[in-house]
């Protein structure tokens, strides 16, 4: 007897703490959702060092008297239901009633609330006590404080990522709100400085055009559809817009912004054949269902919710963006160049590996290039009479011992990776400045992740970049390799890389950029290409440490034996 006992309330509200406030953002959203459900049409969040010492939220709700003030910081306290039925036709943001008394558990809480009937009261509430209950100004809405967060906790100090990580993470937290928000005002301080604010007009464009830019807002497709238990809407990016992150997916559900995986696959699948391998749409996806088809109540956050028919659901997502995205493209036809047409254009050995003039000069000419294929030692594939093309994708050649098949990307992809891999290994003497600075948008949160360590990576890589805004990066200096026009796609690829992968060494980011690079310059599928082409093409892949594979895995070439072409055709047993 006596090994069982009741925990004491404020031991509750911590353990509650540790599920309810992971990071200093979730302390953000818990508070931001208290405004947005009392029906507030502005909400000021103000923060000091990325809210660790100090986080302000304003807003001109619905407000509290004394009695509910005071009685809000009680576990399991709630306005949002009554019943179980309510629980089950949920359509506020918070509902479970931990919000406030957890907050309170692990820092000081300084609320100010009136309903502007009269007059408003202050409670103050520090590490799971009540200390003080006192008049306030009857200023319609709420004014809650929050500071020393994390003092009666110290270990999770350890678990809090960098203080700009925090704040990226806030600001797409905001950002999101403002998305499923539009007809309240929101603006983010930080350290005095305001960083983001919306107008409130109900626009959600308006929004995107200010978290993305205008270049991306003016381009935004509208898209919209719905199947028995799901209502769809939302605005996609023309597929030339990507990124390099997903955090340019927002999902939101019934106007609660969540994360699902399985949602964002369905989004990305959509974008598959438009977007090369590895980057990411711009998207904002509206979900309107019955409460009672969801669960929203399986995460102590509420940024996963449970759907039911989720299979359904994902299918409509795919299927209507995709409808919406085919208008803005056509198959591509074969192209066939010749002396003959009516374009002409010079066909030459550089014209196999990119759209444009080779980028590092690989075949000074056509007589050097074939000099290696006189020396035996320097052959790593066999002597190939090019036949023809098939389908525009395969070159069939043809040798003493069978035929061989070409994939002619692939063949491509692994002469350009090998040859980015080497310059960027090389070191960086061929920098150019540049004499005006390129600007290149990204997210808050990139630009809020960009430590010291990441800069001097792509010092390295010998890109220069400075902020000149919160969501505006300056180009200042580049490497010769980078071709002109694509400065600002290399440049966002590495950022995002050196972002996402911060403790890999240079050597692993060279290599993953030089596996993207690869793909964008390579010769694609549907080309024509002649025996002048194929030829030069095999002559550069020959020159390959290893000719056999891309960089992805992929085979860039295969062999059928001549005996094994006999037997399908029966001329030997």
């Amino acid at each position: 007897m006596g090994q069982i006992i009741q925990l004491d309330p404020k031991l509750q509200n911590l353990i509650a703490a540790g599920e309810v406030v992971e990071r200093i953002g979730n302390v953000v959203k818990e508070l931001v959702e208290n405004s947005l459900d009392a029906k507030s049409s502005q909400i000021d969040i103000h923060l000091e060092e990325s809210g660790l010492k100090k986080i302000l939220v304003v807003d001109n709700g619905t407000g509290m008297d004394k009695e509910d003030a005071v009685l809000a910081f009680n576990r399991h306290a709630t306005s949002k239901i009554h019943s179980e039925y309510d629980l089950f036709h949920i359509s506020s943001l918070g509902f479970r009633g931990e919000a406030l008394p957890s907050i309170g558990a692990i820092s000081r809480v300084q609320l100010s609330t009136s309903t502007g009937e009269k007059e408003g009261v202050e409670v103050i509430y520090q590490d799971g006590l009540l200390l003080s209950v006192s008049p306030a100004s009857p200023r319609k809405g709420t004014s809650i404080q929050v500071t020393r967060l994390f003092y009666q906790t110290p270990a999770r100090f350890k678990y809090l990522k960098s203080l700009p990580s925090e704040l990226g993470f806030i600001q797409g937290l905001i950002g999101r709100f403002a998305l499923c928000y539009p007809f309240v005002a929101f603006s983010l301080h930080h350290d005095g400085k305001l960083l983001f604010q919306s107008d409130g007009q109900g626009d959600p464009l308006s929004v995107i055009q200010k978290l993305y830019g205008h270049r991306t807002a003016r381009n935004m497709q509208f898209f919209k559809s719905e199947n028995r238990d799901y209502k769809i809407e939302g605005y996609f990016a023309n597929p030339i817009d990507y990124r390099s992150s997903r955090n340019y997916l927002t999902i939101l559900v019934n106007k609660r912004p969540i994360i699902s995986p399985k949602l964002s696959q369905a989004i990305s699948d959509a974008f598959t054949a438009f977007i090369p391998t590895g980057k990411y749409p711009i998207c904002v996806l509206y979900i309107t269902v019955d409460p009672q088809l969801i669960d929203v109540n399986v995460h102590p956050t509420k940024q996963e919710i449970k759907f039911s028919e989720v299979n359904s659901l994902s299918e409509l997502v795919t299927k209507t963006i995709k409808s919406g995205i085919s208008p803005l493209f056509r198959i591509p036809d074969i192209e066939r160049r010749s002396p003959d047409d009516s374009a002409p254009r010079p066909i030459t050995p550089s014209t196999i590996l990119a759209e444009e003039p080779s980028l590092f000069n690989v075949m000074d000419s056509e007589k050097e290039a074939s000099s290696d294929m006189l020396k035996p030692e320097t052959l790593k594939l066999p002597s190939l009479a090019y036949i023809g093309q098939y389908h525009g994708t395969y070159l069939l050649m043809q040798s003493m011992d069978g035929l061989y098949l070409m994939d002619q990307h692939a063949a491509a992809e692994r002469i350009r990776y090998e040859q980015y891999l080497q310059r960027m290994s090389e070191p960086m003497t061929a920098n150019y400045q540049l004499l005006i600075p390129l600007e290149l948008e990204v997210s808050r949160e990139s630009i809020a992740d960009l430590d010291d360590v990441s800069l001097r990576k792509l010092s390295e890589l010998g890109i220069e970049v400075s902020s000149k805004s919160e969501s505006i990066l300056q180009i200042h200096s580049l490497p010769s390799w980078i071709s002109q026009g694509e400065e600002l796609l290399i440049t966002e690829s590495a950022i995002a890389m050196m972002v996402e992968q911060k403790s890999a060494p240079l050597s692993s980011l060279r290599n993953e950029l030089a596996k993207l690079l690869s793909c964008k310059h390579s010769l694609k599928a549907n080309r024509y290409v002649d025996s002048a082409m194929a030829e030069s093409l095999v002559i550069e892949l020959n020159k390959c440490q290893d000719p056999y594979i891309c960089p992805h895995g992929r085979p860039t070439i295969i062999h059928f034996q001549q005996s094994e072409i006999e037997k399908w055709f029966k001329r030997i047993p």
